[in-house]
């Protein structure tokens, strides 16, 4: 027995066992550590990279989040979206097709576009978890006021401005992220992702033979919140996603910094020394149809949320809604600050702005527009 087969046990196993071990690794982290840590699964990813990343994605990653990886790792092999409307909507576009071309792809390419993309998929979901706990953080220093008697005024901001309130709420600590929230942060730092490798492609002319120059320079001139064709709902979370990456790469959050900067690529993301990210991964739930899971699952994650249909439906442009009176009047971005693009039905119940049994929004209407309104600052309110 060689001293390389006694420090990796897996090398004492057949490669068929090999295969089906590999291939049973629950996320694709899991996946890129054991192949880092054993060479003999190494090896067996890099005879079958396309195969082995297949299999794990589909079993452990959502159908949008999926696409985005797939869209993510063509463009590492060269294979660059046809339009600027199928980049624009690469989530709704199932890249089967596209997959079985890049099986053509020589294995040492593949391997190492299969290997590079590990590597993404653990700086996106470090990226998204550093965001996450920011976001909880921000959020539980809100203090909303509770209405006791709404005031006198012509307008709402002058009701609610002379209304009896008493500042008594102090926000409950949900915990780590729960599944949806964990998975709607991942997902918009892929798009931030596919959005930049894109726009590299672009500059590095791999666009041109395909793309007319008008497109092209529809590429360059986008925004990364405004570049997809998504709900407002969802441009709401990619800005969440951008505003954090704004802010480390400024070195305005300083837990975590940003090294190995690169305009067309997520920079490496790492926690600065003292540091310590306090809350896990999301365990997974069993989604079970009851009040306790708040919109888990599959099914909810491409959902509009909860916070941005109460704002969509309190602060109507005509002043009407359904039957009922206009309360809010500001942008959604003076609450994405606190994470409200992201945030599931029960935080935002623990963070006192949500009924904790009525979802409707005409139940919630008056007391949590106040909620809200509350804790918008003088710049806010400018």
């Amino acid at each position: 027995m060689t001293a390389s087969t006694e420090r990796d046990p897996f090398g004492r196993l057949p490669e068929e066992l090999r295969i089906k071990i590999i291939k049973l690794s629950p996320d694709p982290l899991s996946l890129r550590c054991l192949a880092h840590a054993s060479p003999a699964m190494g090896k067996v990813l890099d005879r079958y990279p396309l195969e082995i990343l297949e299999v794990i994605l589909e079993v452990t990653v959502p159908i949008s989040i999926r696409r985005l990886i797939h869209a993510v790792l063509e463009l590492r092999l060269s294979r660059f979206p046809a339009s600027v409307s199928e980049a624009q909507r690469v989530t709704k576009t199932d890249s089967t097709a596209a997959t079985s071309e890049m099986r053509s792809s020589e294995l040492d390419r593949a391997a190492a576009a299969v290997r590079s993309l590990l590597t993404t998929a653990e700086n996106v979901h470090n990226w998204s978890h550093a965001c996450l706990e920011h976001l909880i953080r921000k959020s539980m220093e809100l203090r909303p006021s509770t209405l006791i008697k709404n005031g006198k005024g012509r307008t709402r901001r002058e009701e609610f401005e002379t209304a009896e309130s008493r500042k008594d709420y102090l926000p409950q600590d949900t915990g780590p992220p729960s599944w949806v929230e964990e998975q709607r942060m991942i997902k918009s730092f892929w798009r931030l992702q596919f959005f930049l490798e894109l726009q590299g492609a672009g500059h590095k002319g791999h666009l041109g033979t395909n793309w007319p120059k008008q497109e092209v320079n529809v590429l360059f001139q986008s925004s990364a919140g405004g570049f997809y064709d998504v709900h407002n709902s969802v441009q709401e979370q990619i800005l969440t996603a951008y505003d954090f990456l704004g802010a480390v790469t400024s070195g305005t959050v300083n837990s975590v910094e940003a090294i190995h900067n690169n305009a067309y690529n997520l920079p490496t993301i790492r926690w600065v020394d003292g540091a310590v990210l306090r809350r896990p991964c999301a365990e997974p739930l069993s989604f079970e149809c009851n009040k306790d899971t708040f919109s888990q699952g599959s099914k909810n994650l491409d959902q509009t949320p909860w916070a941005y249909r109460f704002h969509g439906a309190m602060s109507s442009t005509d002043g009407w809604h359904d039957g009922y009176m206009l309360y809010l009047v500001y942008p959604f971005q003076n609450w994405r600050k606190y994470g409200f693009a992201i945030w599931d039905d029960r935080r935002m119940v623990d963070l006192g702005m949500r009924h904790p049994r009525k979802a409707s929004v005409l139940s919630n209407s008056v007391p949590y527009s106040f909620r809200w309104w509350s804790i918008l600052t003088e710049e806010d309110m400018r």
